[in-house]
């Protein structure tokens, strides 16, 4: 209990507010201050919160340590990274290609490959949480989610379900997951960038559960039927590279890699 209220504090630090006080922290966790000073102390040693004076604390330099160690070692960035680099050849000029993992109820993208021309900034920067109800990119893991942890999903968001209009009640939802499923990829257009169509496939694990996604990001003015075809096609042959890539570093068995392949 005590450890899962010290991760507590740490998901209270965000954009809008990233810096807590001990007091902060009590009224927010509804925990004693003797518990959120030994918190914050615990979380200090590690490295993971750093005094930032007047009694306040800002994530600290650990959370950068282990950002290195991510980008060095996560089996999924070493395996999509030279895919990406060449499967972005073959999307339009402007272009930008996304990898992006689970995340609780969002997204995260974690490495971006920028194509050629002018690159407008897209809505998922590395790093920064997406909902999983809008988007090509967030839909498709959404999709590939095994049934008992989509039932969950839908039980903790379904207002937000409804608005995004993925369907009215839990059977329609399901069906309308299981058609995209079907398919192979998503398309969305204008759903989270104004002008923008996203194209995403799914990443695998040997459950054939979606644990990421591989997306193109493309102007609108080019995407049309013959244009997105392709490039769905060439996107699920990615993905799969890279799901196939990451049991290879792994102990899948012939079993694993047939769920995906």
């Amino acid at each position: 209990m005590a450890t899962d209220r010290a991760l507590g504090v740490l998901g209270l630090f965000s954009l809008e507010k990233p810096l807590w006080s001990a007091d902060e922290i009590v009224r927010e966790l509804g925990v004693s201050p003797s518990s959120a000073y030994r918190y914050l102390a615990n979380l200090s040693e590690l490295g993971l919160v750093a005094s930032a004076g007047g009694g306040r604390y800002v994530l600290g330099p650990a959370i950068i340590q282990l950002d290195r160690q991510i980008q060095l070692t996560d089996p999924m960035l070493q395996v999509a990274r030279p895919v990406m680099k060449d499967l972005i050849e073959f999307a339009p000029a402007g272009s930008v290609m996304l990898l992006c993992r689970a995340f609780g109820d969002s997204v995260l993208c974690v490495h971006q490959a920028m194509g050629k021309g002018p690159q407008p900034v897209v809505s998922y920067e590395r790093g920064k949480p997406m909902i999983m109800f809008h988007g090509a990119t967030s839909r498709i893991i959404l999709a590939f989610q095994q049934t008992r942890p989509l039932q969950a999903i839908y039980e903790r968001n379904e207002a937000e379900i409804k608005a995004a209009g993925l369907g009215q009640d839990w059977a329609s939802f399901r069906a309308g997951l299981s058609k995209l499923r079907r398919a192979g990829f998503v398309v969305s257009r204008g759903e989270i960038d104004p002008g923008r169509v996203g194209i995403a496939a799914p990443i695998l694990n040997e459950d054939g559960r979606a644990i990421g996604s591989l997306s193109y990001v493309i102007a609108d003015s080019v995407a049309d039927t013959g244009c997105v075809t392709r490039l769905s096609h060439v996107l699920m042959g990615g993905a799969r590279e890279i799901s196939l890539g990451m049991l290879a570093v792994g102990t899948a068995t012939p079993d694993d890699r047939k769920r995906i392949a």
